[in-house]
C-alpha cells in the first residue's frame, strides 16, 4: 500500500518559531501594526464619513498598506534568508536582495489581489480559485527573484501537485483566526456593554478607547504569525518540487 504523505499542518507551529526568532522585531512590528490600524478611523474623521460596512475596510486596508507590502515582506525575506541561506536570497546580501525585488513583488500582489477581489466580487468561485492557484507567485517572486509569469507558473504547477495538504493547512490557519476573531469581539463587547453588536463603532471610540489599541496590537502579533506561517508553508512546498527544477515544463 502508499504511504500516505504527511501534513503540512507543522507549518502552523515552525510559524510561531520563526516569529520567535527576532521578539524585539516582532515587537516593533505589532505595535506598529496598531498605530497604521489607527490611521483608517482617522481617515473617517478627516473624510467626514459616518459609519460605513464599505469603506471602513478600505481606510483600514490603506492605513495598513505600508505594513503589508514592505515590513511585512522584509521580515519574510530575512526570515528566508538566515534560514536557508538561498543562492536567490543569501542571509549576507539579503537586504540588497529584498530592495532589488520589493516593488515588483509589491506590483505583483496588488495586481493578483485585485483580480481575486474582483473573482470574489462575480461569484466567489473564481476569486478562491486564482488565490489557490496563483497565490504563491509574489513570495516566489520576492525570494527566488522568478518573473512574473515563472512565478505564475511555478505556483500554479506546485499547487496542482501539492494543494489538498497545502490547502488543509491554510484553512487551520483560517480556523485559528476566527476563534481569535470570537474572541475579540467577545472581549470588546465585555469592556463596552452598552456598545451594539450589530453595528459599526463609531470611528472616535475606535481611536480613544484602549480595547480597540490592544486588539490592534493582539491582531498585529496574529498576522505576523499568519505571514511566518506562510513562510514555512511555501518553504515546505518549494522542498517538494526543487530537486527536479521540472515544474516550468510541466505547467
Amino acid at each position: 500500500m502508499r504511504t500516505p504523505l504527511p501534513s503540512h499542518l507543522g507549518a502552523l507551529r515552525e510559524g510561531f518559531t520563526l516569529l520567535r526568532r527576532h521578539p524585539v522585531l516582532a515587537l516593533a512590528l505589532a505595535l506598529l501594526a496598531m498605530g497604521l490600524a489607527q490611521l483608517g478611523p482617522a481617515l473617517e474623521l478627516a473624510a467626514g464619513a459616518g459609519p460605513n460596512p464599505l469603506l471602513q475596510p478600505i481606510l483600514g486596508f490603506a492605513g495598513l498598506l505600508p505594513l503589508e507590502m514592505y515590513f511585512i515582506p522584509r521580515l519574510q525575506a530575512q526570515l528566508d534568508a538566515e534560514g536557508l541561506n538561498a543562492p536567490s536570497n543569501p542571509a549576507q546580501q539579503w537586504h540588497e536582495t529584498f530592495d532589488g525585488r520589493w516593488l515588483r513583488t509589491f506590483l505583483a500582489r496588488l495586481g493578483l489581489s485585485i483580480a481575486i477581489g474582483l473573482g470574489i466580487l462575480v461569484f466567489v468561485v473564481p476569486g478562491v480559485l486564482i488565490m489557490t492557484v496563483f497565490g504563491w507567485a509574489p513570495l516566489r517572486m520576492l525570494l527566488r527573484g522568478d518573473g512574473l509569469l515563472p512565478a505564475l507558473k511555478w505556483s500554479q504547477a506546485a499547487m496542482a501537485r501539492h494543494w489538498p495538504r497545502i490547502v488543509q493547512a491554510v484553512l487551520a490557519m483560517m480556523l485559528v483566526g476566527l476563534v481569535y476573531l470570537f474572541g475579540v469581539t467577545w472581549a470588546v463587547g465585555h469592556f463596552l456593554p452598552t456598545l451594539d453588536p450589530d453595528q459599526i463603532p463609531p470611528a472616535m471610540l475606535r481611536l480613544k478607547h484602549p480595547a480597540f489599541w490592544i486588539s490592534n496590537l493582539t491582531t498585529g502579533l496574529l498576522n505576523l504569525w499568519f505571514s511566518c506561517t506562510l513562510l514555512a508553508l511555501y518553504q515546505r512546498l518549494e522542498a517538494l518540487v526543487q530537486p527536479g527544477q521540472k515544474v516550468d515544463s510541466e505547467a
